[in-house]
């Protein structure tokens, strides 16, 4: 399965690197690009933009710093995500 994952920090990273391993293609996104581009030594592809990061994306995971992250994430991207996309938020608020 192909996988947009937003927010790559300590916990989303370790999100990733699970999903990696066992077996599903993931492109990854993170304010602090630094830490996207990290997990492209695990096999994940690290985008400067969520919306590239979610092309072909058949479900989405956030782990995001708050709600308002979310929103400022999402919104933008809303006209872009199928209606038959998954949202999993694993952000804590």
């Amino acid at each position: 399965m192909k996988i947009a994952f937003f927010g790559t920090g300590l916990m989303g990273s370790g999100f990733v690197r699970r999903l990696l391993a066992q077996g599903h293609e993931v492109n990854v996104w993170n304010r602090s690009a630094a830490k996207a581009k990290a997990l492209e030594s695990d096999g994940a592809k690290a985008f400067a933009d969520p919306a590239a990061a979610l092309a072909g994306a058949e479900r989405i995971h956030l782990s995001l710093s708050d709600d308002a992250s979310v929103d400022a994430v999402l919104e933008p991207l809303a006209a872009q995500i199928a209606a038959t996309t998954w949202i999993v938020d694993h952000t804590t608020t």
